[in-house]
């Protein structure tokens, strides 16, 4: 395989997109400063394909335990007025029964503070993140206090101690970890009472339904150890539903990765299917370029196409790529394929690929000659993986950042880096495809103002068209780590434009909602593709060395400090 042909620049089923002069500057700020754009145009191949408003997208991605603790939250504070409702009618029944002045008074008190403190509760829980374990250990013994004084005022073993059952079976389905606690306390507050009956502290069990007949030692040891295994059996209960509910959540997110994953790899078999009808016979078969013969054809697409070729002198297989003949008359297509050359040829690094020869400007065929490679595209080891473990993530994007650091060094900024555009050879990763690169010291870019790049890996600014550099490539690369680590494009949508929107407006599902990785990685993915380029790391190498840090868990203090403030200001998004 040799550097890809301009038909490379479509990614998953998603192509490189163009924005001529016009639309860059009226579709691009209307489309994506606003939270709400306004339909506009996007350039494809300049074919005109209109633009529909895509919906925001907004929320953060959650694990199981997160899932259940938002459900809890608001579980909690229907509990809470459950426990208003058994509170009115327990004052009710006070005209109706028979108890002692202080049992009375003692059982109004309790009732009384129960709803004063779980008000406060039932608002304060109003904010999930109050929702803390002294918060809900505070309210859970004032529960099992009050539910104690109540069944004191019924009697020690009526049907009052239901209530406490049920109280611990809701505990016991509780996310923070004060939910034994609570069990343990109700345990000591019921065996407290109980003993104090059988020791006969208590001469006889006060509550207005219990019985006056002298109850031995015996009745009063088996109806406390009753009520106790009816606690423990409603805490236990409640707490194997919950580890069931978490099971069965995890389940949820794991189909829905594998869905995920499926879709990416599926995105990249559209792809593959577009730049198909590679290998076979050429127009330019047998024809000699610079002492190169021509053979068969291993890539072509709407641009141009790739040749494996030959010297007449020197065996050496090499990878010959020509324009295609009807764009022979664009002059713009010309020039941008010529100084394709000259940027590939202007770079010394291991981690692109080599340039041995170029035709001269005013040749009839414009032609590039470049070293054979015969490994695979990212993409095509990706379509066969899915996923790639995170030391060969991690040599990728030491390699690739190491060949980007050395197209900066020339003031080359490729602008369509993605993994149909990184080819592993013999163990080295290899840059591919520098077409629409944009070079310093022209200031411009050969696309007339427009905007260029696949929409998947494109960084916000260069979507937005304004000034970019070399950061804007780290951004890609960040976006390509993505997808080899969790096994899905970081962005999707049904089009472009929505993708587009994702890109400038939201992040992705965090990587550890994808895969199993360190939280370090999700700090250093928000660095990686932060919508501000200064909050991203200044080079390649800086990126590879954040990221092998982060995948042993030993990011530094101050990029984990940087890092979650960004996912602060801007979630995860929630997985759909």
């Amino acid at each position: 395989m040799g550097s890809s042909p301009d038909e490379d620049r479509t990614v998953n089923d998603r192509p490189t997109v163009e924005l001529t002069d016009e639309h860059a500057t009226q579709a691009a700020p209307a489309a994506f400063a606003q939270a709400t754009p306004e339909p506009s145009l996007v350039v494809k191949e300049r074919s005109l394909v209109p633009l529909r408003t895509p919906t925001p997208l907004t929320g953060t991605i959650t694990t199981a335990a997160e899932a259940l603790r938002g459900e809890e939250v608001e579980r909690t504070r229907t509990f809470i007025k459950l426990g208003w409702a058994a509170t009115v009618v327990g004052l009710l029944t006070i005209p109706f029964v028979q108890s002692t002045r202080m049992m009375t008074i003692a059982f109004v008190c309790a009732l009384a503070l129960g709803v004063v403190v779980s008000l406060g509760f039932f608002i304060a829980f109003r904010d999930p993140q109050r929702y803390t374990p002294r918060a809900l250990f505070v309210l859970g013994v004032m529960c099992v206090i009050n539910t104690h004084v109540a069944i004191l005022f019924f009697g020690m073993f009526t049907l009052t101690s239901v209530l406490m059952v049920l109280g611990l079976h809701f505990i016991g389905r509780s996310e923070l970890g004060v939910r034994r606690a609570v069990y343990i306390a109700s345990v000591i507050c019921h065996a407290v009472i109980s003993l104090a009956l059988i020791s006969g502290f208590i001469p006889v069990d006060p509550g207005v339904f219990a019985t006056d007949r002298p109850i031995g030692v015996e009745s009063y040891v088996i109806g406390m150890l009753f009520t106790q295994g009816a606690f423990a059996l409603a805490y236990f209960t409640g707490e194997s539903q919950r580890q069931v509910s978490l099971r069965s959540i995890e389940q949820l997110q794991r189909t829905t990765r594998v869905a995920a994953q499926r879709s990416a790899l599926l995105d990249e078999l559209r792809a593959d299917l577009a730049r198909a009808q590679q290998g076979g016979a050429g127009r330019y078969t047998d024809h000699v370029f610079a002492g190169f013969r021509l053979g068969q054809v291993i890539g072509r697409g709407a641009h141009g196409e790739v040749y494996e070729a030959v010297s007449d002198k020197v065996r050496e297989s090499v990878a010959v790529k020509l324009l295609h003949r009807e764009l022979l008359l664009d002059p713009t297509q010309v020039a941008r394929f010529l100084r394709e050359a000259r940027v590939m040829g202007s770079l010394d690094s291991p981690n692109v690929v080599r340039v041995l020869a170029a035709s001269e400007p005013e040749a009839a065929v414009p032609f590039l000659v470049m070293e054979r490679l015969h490994g695979s595209t990212l993409a095509e080891i990706l379509r066969r993986k899915n996923q790639l473990p995170g030391d060969e993530v991690s040599a990728l994007v030491s390699q690739v950042g190491a060949g980007l650091d050395a197209a900066r060094a020339a003031g080359i900024v490729h602008r369509d880096l993605k993994p149909q555009n990184l080819v592993l050879d013999a163990g080295v990763w290899k840059i591919l495809d520098f077409g629409v690169a944009t070079l310093d010291e022209q200031g411009g870019t050969l696309t007339q103002g427009g905007i260029v790049g696949t929409p998947h890996y494109m960084p916000p600014e260069q979507t937005r068209g304004g000034r970019i550099d070399h950061r804007a490539d780290l951004y890609s690369l960040g976006t390509v780590a993505y997808r080899a680590l969790t096994g899905r494009n970081p962005f999707g949508g049904p089009d472009i434009p929505a993708i587009l929107y994702a890109v400038v407006h939201t992040m992705p599902p965090r990587p550890s909602a994808l895969a199993q990785l360190h939280a370090d990685v999700d700090r250093w993915m928000a660095l990686a593709i932060a919508k501000d380029p200064e909050a991203r790391p200044g080079s390649g190498q800086l990126l590879a060395t954040q990221l092998a840090a982060a995948l042993r868990g030993e990011l530094a203090e101050a990029q984990r400090t940087a890092a979650d403030r960004l996912i602060d200001s801007a979630p995860w998004q929630e997985l759909a």
